[in-house]
């Protein structure tokens, strides 16, 4: 490292021109292009970079500038992926490709490095410094609920799409399918008929249930906002309440009747309590309200999502590293017992029907879905393929969304019947065409690892692919009653409108960035090697959060919906890791209560 030090401006050079050879290939552009090739582009690039390099290179940490390259590395590794995949729609072939694609992220980890070594080197704040006079509860949830409501009033009586009327049929008429978490079915069935009966408008029954949920997370999230106040300096708190208050998505997804927005503000909550446990491992083993909390929380998980099972596992993992007790062992153990067993226990009182093993198959009916689309095969080939599927449904496969490929439109009768068949033919084509099926399996998740991705407002239901950041219109079918969207709020309307259909932020830079999944991916990534420069182990809090993500890798797409767990959780993690100066402590509370 002395080397470098003494060589800093001779690799702060080295680094921005390797940069400057990289960058055509880590956009979503021509790499041919002449904003490239031309002195203007690389000049600029070259008179910004230069000296913040070289200052890196003299002033930070062997350690930061380790994991920042290291950061780097991956990051461009799949920028570049992500250029490829969106300029050419696939793999170039050849072995001047490969080459190319495994060389940009090398030549180009050193200048993201030192850039990112920057934060990952940034010091806590002194223990004075600290947020003292904390947020109380009642002004932060009247705050974050003015707010919410007044989205629904933009939005009145809420937005009811995705699978608010399928999960209302099956609690008003039966049976119960198991693709959909029963409680949460019982639960808009029940607020929808409670609204419905007091009011006798169909509309102001799905208001009943969008007001419960809103105010739900307007709790959490309000809890969660004095929590941070209490661990961190004032403005950074602020900041968090503001991120919960006017950040659209919020407003968005708690008007919205998807059991992911309850999910999101569990999820959060769960990120807390494993923060707690952290700054006071006996603080948990002594008290049975803080072992009740982390028990309940993980049950709602359990109970709202399927896939919540990858975030409270990996949470109980966390406490068991934290505390190191047999006592946490039998928490662990009643976690797991109780998350486990309710669900089910729920599904078996109402008789659900099990999940058809279709639902599971996204990543593989997509492959094979692509593969009958791209691969040079012969058209008997092609034909055997196609029998897998409705007729016509191969020809609607869609890059970003599995939909088509699995669900209704999957054979899943013939399945049933023989399935060492679709797995045979799955693995014969797998072997012939594994490039394919790569590109199959990258571009249905590309929300989740592309830094440059737009692919989360190209997976929508519409086969028109319009660019729809989410869903916000109405789908009730009339035949079922009169339900429509009444917007109070016009002029609210419309500016949100700009956002969920429009995607008007995409056209503003550095703010679009916040409307991306994937870039939570990366904060998150970023706070996990910025634990490892500290040497702490506050990182631990991040791993439910990780455990939801590797979870949506393997679903149908990326919807902000799916994505919207993580993007609330993930500021959280970063402001309580980034600002707070918390320490390991035994027997110790911090003060005030929430």
């Amino acid at each position: 490292m002395g080397i470098v030090r003494k060589r800093a401006t001779l690799a702060a050079l080295a680094t921005v021109v390797l940069a400057m050879l990289a960058a055509p290939y880590m956009t979503s552009i021509d790499p041919d292009s002449r904003i490239f090739r031309s002195a203007v582009y690389p000049s600029v690039l070259f008179a910004a970079a230069f000296f913040p390099v070289r200052q890196a290179y003299q002033k930070q940490s062997a350690r930061a500038l380790l994991y920042g390259m290291l950061f780097g590395l991956i990051f461009s590794f799949f920028l570049g992926i992500g250029s490829e995949l969106t300029v050419y729609g696939a793999f170039l072939p050849g072995m001047g490709s490969l080459v190319r694609r495994l060389a940009v992220p090398v030549i180009s980890a050193p200048f993201f490095g030192t850039m990112f070594s920057y934060l990952l080197a940034v010091a806590p704040p002194a223990e004075e410094s600290r947020g003292r006079q904390t947020f109380h509860f009642l002004p932060c949830f009247a705050v974050i609920s003015v707010c919410y409501i007044l989205v629904l009033l933009a939005y009145f009586p809420g937005i009811v799409n995705y699978d608010f009327f399928t999960e209302l049929l099956q609690y008003q008429r039966g049976p119960y399918f198991g693709a959909h978490p029963v409680f949460h079915t019982i639960l808009t069935g029940v607020l929808f008929s409670l609204g419905y009966h007091l009011t006798g408008s169909y509309t102001l029954g799905a208001a009943m249930y969008c007001m419960v949920q809103l105010l739900v997370m307007a709790g959490a999230y309000a809890y969660v906002v004095c929590f941070v106040s209490k661990r961190v300096p004032r403005w950074a708190a602020f900041f968090t309440l503001l991120f919960f208050t006017l950040f659209p998505v919020h407003g968005l997804m708690a008007v919205s009747t998807v059991k992911d927005a309850m999910f999101a503000a569990m999820l959060t909550l769960l990120v807390c309590e494993i923060w707690q446990a952290q700054e006071d491992p006996d603080g948990l083993m002594n008290s049975w309200r803080r072992q009740a909390a982390f028990v309940l929380t993980c049950l709602f998980l359990s109970l709202l999502r399927h896939n919540g099972v990858f975030s409270y596992l990996l949470g109980c993992v966390a406490i068991l590293l934290i505390c190191r007790r047999k006592r946490a062992l039998v928490l662990v153990a009643v976690t797991l017992a109780v998350a486990l067993s309710v669900p089910k226990s729920i599904r078996i009182a109402v008789k659900a029907w099990d999940t058809p093993a279709s639902e599971m198959m996204s990543v593989p009916c997509q492959q094979l879905m692509r593969t009958a689309n791209r691969a040079p095969m012969s058209e008997e080939e092609r034909a055997e393929l196609s029998t897998w599927w409705a007729e016509g449904a191969v020809e609607r496969y869609r890059p970003y969304s599995a939909d088509t490929a699995k669900g209704g439109n999957f054979d899943y009768r013939r399945y049933e019947t023989d399935r060492w068949a679709f797995w045979q033919t799955w693995l014969r084509y797998g072997k012939r065409y594994p490039g394919i099926y790569l590109e199959a399996f990258l571009l249905n998740c590309a929300g989740i690892w592309d830094p440059d991705d737009i692919s989360h407002a190209h997976a929508m239901d519409s086969e028109g692919w319009d660019f729809v950041y989410t869903k916000t219109e109405i789908i009730f079918p009339s035949e079922a009653g009169t339900l429509e969207q009444k917007p109070i709020l016009r002029r609210l309307h419309s500016f949100l409108q700009g956002i969920a259909h429009s995607s008007r932020h995409e056209r503003i830079p550095i703010l679009a960035l916040l409307f991306r999944p994937s870039m939570y991916v990366y904060a998150l990534l970023l706070l996990s090697f910025m634990t490892k420069v500290r040497r702490s182990r506050n990182g631990l809090i991040l791993l439910p959060i990780w455990g939801i993500i590797l979870s949506y890798v393997f679903s149908a797409c990326i919807l902000v919906r799916y994505a919207y767990s993580f993007m609330a959780c993930v500021p959280v993690a970063f402001i309580l890791i980034l600002c707070s100066g918390a320490k390991q402590t035994s027997g110790k509370h911090l003060p005030g209560k929430c």
